[in-house]
Parts: structure tokens; C-alpha cells; sequence
């Protein structure tokens, strides 16, 4: 007896024996339908050009039995891959190695995690530096700090915060009878609520790009009145004026700035 494909229209010669085993289930060897072959039966070759072999194909035997067709393989991505040879990832520095259940330490993650944490910390830092002087001005936190400790006392019991005292006025002129010496003249008050120590004086002079091309610092005896009492602090709400002498370094000097440090 024959069978016929329905798609292709190939027609295989099938012994009954054979279409037995396979229950009547055939795959066509040509285009790969699956059919079955009961309902395609004939005890001669099949009438018509179509049932005709076609000329120069070679007609293969037809697959007997139930065909399962497999699914096309699917291409694992790069993190797929990395994820079923390292593991299941189940937290922040840990994996889960399939099938066992075993929780894996992964220094990369956690490495990544503290770098970030770090620079989180760091950033914060860095802007409560910069903006240190408003910050302490304020109330609230000025508070804060002293309860805390962060603010330094001396042992005299005389407060050191040099962000508490205000530049009221200042000024730089040429000597009028020496040559070679500038005249700085400045006046500063303590804002604070309790006396501090004097605080050292950083002049900075400046060209006209804003660079230092001279810098010192003037410690307590230096800039108050021979045999003043520098125990004693200064005063709330007390205006001290200074008068400087300094060496002139030439016309390039064009500026200067004050810190109270």
C-alpha cells in the first residue's frame, strides 16, 4: 500500500507492517509534516500529476512513529552565562550556587558597595567643610557642636571658633614715610557668646589673577599692644582694632585676605 503526504504530496510505499508499529503516525522526509497516514491510504500509486515522483529528488523513507518537535535553542546572554557559573545572585555581596542552597561571599559586589559608601561619606564631608563658617554661625548647630565637643576650648575655659569672629573693616596703604612698607589696618568683634581666645591672623597677599605671592601668620603678640593681657580673651561684642607693618613685594601685589584662623 501508499501513502501521501498532504503538504508536499510525496508518495511513500508503506508495508502494513510497518504503518502498524507506527500506529499510522508518519513525518514527511521531504518537507517535514507530520501526519497520518490512515487518512492517506491507497493500495495503488496514487492518479494525477501531482502524485507524481518529482523528477532528479531522491525520496527518502518517511520518519514512522510520533515526531516531537524540539524547540530552537535559545542563545544565553553574557549575564545569563555569568549567572549559571557563578550562581543564583540572592543579596549585595552573596550568591546562591544552584542546587545547593550554599550562600557564596562575592567580594566584587560588596567592594563596589563600600566604594560607594565611602564616597558618600566623603562628599558629605567635604561639603560641611566648605560651607563650615554658615554652619557654625547658626544657632541650632552651633549649640549642637559645643554640647558635642566638636568645638575646641581652651583650658582657661576660653572658646576657640574663629568662624564667630567677624571682619568689621580693613585696609592697605602704602607707608607715608617709609619706602618698602605697606600699612594694614583692619578691626574685627567677637560674635560669639562667651570669650575666646584671640585668634592668629593669616594675611595672604594677592596678584591680579587672585594668587598668593606672599603669606604670614600673626600670632596674639604679635599684633596686640605690648603687655596686653592675651589671658583674659577677647570679649563679646568688643571691636578690636590692629595696625600691621609689612615688607611691600612689589607692584605686582595688587590684593589681599584676612583669615582668622
Amino acid at each position: 500500500m501508499f501513502t501521501r503526504c498532504p503538504q508536499c504530496k510525496t508518495v511513500y510505499p508503506l508495508p502494513a507492517k510497518m504503518l502498524s508499529q507506527a500506529r499510522g503516525s508518519v513525518q514527511c522526509s521531504q518537507c517535514g509534516k507530520t501526519f497520518s497516514a490512515l487518512g492517506y491510504l491507497f493500495d495503488q500509486w496514487p492518479a494525477g500529476p501531482a502524485s507524481h515522483p518529482a523528477s532528479g529528488r531522491v525520496v527518502r523513507p518517511p520518519v514512522l512513529g510520533k515526531v516531537t518537535k524540539s524547540s530552537p535553542k535559545k542563545e544565553k546572554t553574557e549575564v545569563e552565562e555569568k549567572i549559571e557559573e557563578e550562581g543564583t545572585i540572592e543579596e549585595e555581596g552573596t550568591v546562591e550556587e544552584e542546587g545547593t542552597g550554599e550562600v557564596v561571599f562575592n567580594p566584587h559586589r560588596l567592594a563596589w558597595g563600600l566604594a560607594t559608601a565611602v564616597l558618600v561619606l566623603v562628599t558629605i564631608a567635604n561639603i560641611g567643610w566648605t560651607f563650615r563658617e554658615p554652619l557654625i554661625r547658626n544657632g541650632v548647630i552651633n549649640t549642637w557642636l559645643k554640647h558635642n565637643g566638636w568645638l575646641q576650648v581652651e583650658h582657661e575655659g576660653l572658646l576657640k571658633d574663629p568662624g564667630q569672629i567677624q571682619l568689621v573693616s580693613r585696609d592697605m596703604h602704602s607707608h607715608p614715610t617709609r619706602t618698602g612698607i605697606l600699612v594694614l589696618s583692619l578691626t574685627f568683634v567677637n560674635l560669639a557668646q562667651r570669650p575666646q581666645i584671640f585668634p592668629i591672623l593669616e594675611i595672604t597677599l594677592l596678584d591680579a589673577s587672585s594668587q598668593p605671592i606672599a603669606r604670614r601668620r600673626f600670632q596674639p603678640a604679635e599684633y596686640l599692644r605690648p603687655g596686653a593681657n592675651t589671658k583674659a580673651g577677647l570679649a563679646t561684642d568688643v571691636f578690636l582694632p590692629v595696625l600691621l607693618e609689612l615688607g611691600d613685594p612689589g607692584e605686582q601685589a595688587v590684593g589681599f585676605e584676612i583669615q582668622f584662623l
